[in-house]
């Protein structure tokens, strides 16, 4: 129950009680985009924080609006990982002849960036959506520009939380370009500096990760790692990496 608690108290320190105005991008897998809208979602708790409303506003191009309602969520039950200030989410067991997916995010100051990874009943790659939120206004619509290059002597902590929501205490983690976790991932390249590493195809009883990038800026990379063993969902380390000046 303490470990619920903590994951729910996550939650509300870092994404409740704000109006997150955002844009929704969404690619194909070889990253065309597909779409792009703006939407606010909206989380706000109760009065002793026990039970969060949770809305989400959309405005489509064609001037078409929508309204979504999701929850109410009551503590300590939600069905995301809050790992500090990442969040992680999707499908527990990796089924073949279902769609799943999985999302990873992160806040940072005003600022939250999410990516959405969809694969088809196949197990093959189908869709990725890049959320880019912040409080207040809207951001700016971004376009595909070519990946920020990524280099130079990063100092890296790793925190992990199991799916028991056990977390382990920060540990020192070495850096790599995600282009060198897997020979067998596809790196895509999305918007305003996210990026993510997932297999082309998953194939069941699989062992694999899905990695999500956000270079928050060009000292500060925030890394979320999601783990699967036998295409059941085992943990998530969130890895914060800082540029020194220290060669």
């Amino acid at each position: 129950m303490a470990a619920q608690l903590q994951n729910w108290d996550n939650f509300i320190k870092y994404h409740v009680n704000c109006d997150w105005h955002g844009i929704w991008y969404r690619y194909s897998p070889d990253v065309k985009l597909l779409e792009s809208f703006a939407g606010v979602r909206s989380f706000h708790a109760s009065e002793d924080s026990s039970e969060v409303t949770h809305q989400n506003h959309y405005q489509y191009q064609d001037g078409k609006t929508e309204i979504k309602t999701f929850g109410p969520y009551k503590k300590p039950t939600i069905r995301a990982l809050f790992l500090d200030n990442s969040f992680t989410a999707g499908s527990a067991k990796i089924e073949i002849g279902s769609i799943f997916g999985f999302e990873t995010g992160f806040r940072y100051e005003n600022r939250r960036a999410e990516a959405i990874t969809i694969y088809d009943e196949n197990g093959n790659l189908q869709k990725m959506t890049f959320i880019d939120e912040q409080l207040g206004t809207s951001p700016q619509v971004a376009t595909n520009l070519p990946p920020q290059t990524v280099s130079g002597n990063w100092q890296g902590i790793a925190k992990t939380s199991t799916v028991e929501l056990t977390t382990s205490s920060p540990i020192v983690t070495s850096w790599q370009p995600l282009e060198n976790l897997a020979k067998d991932h596809q790196t895509l390249h999305l918007s305003n500096s996210v990026s993510i590493s997932c297999p082309q195809t998953i194939v069941g009883d699989q062992d694999f990760f899905y990695v999500v990038d956000w270079l928050v800026r060009p000292s500060l990379l925030l890394r979320g790692i999601r783990k699967y063993e036998a295409s059941n969902f085992t943990n998530f380390t969130l890895e914060t990496f800082t540029l020194s000046d220290k060669l």
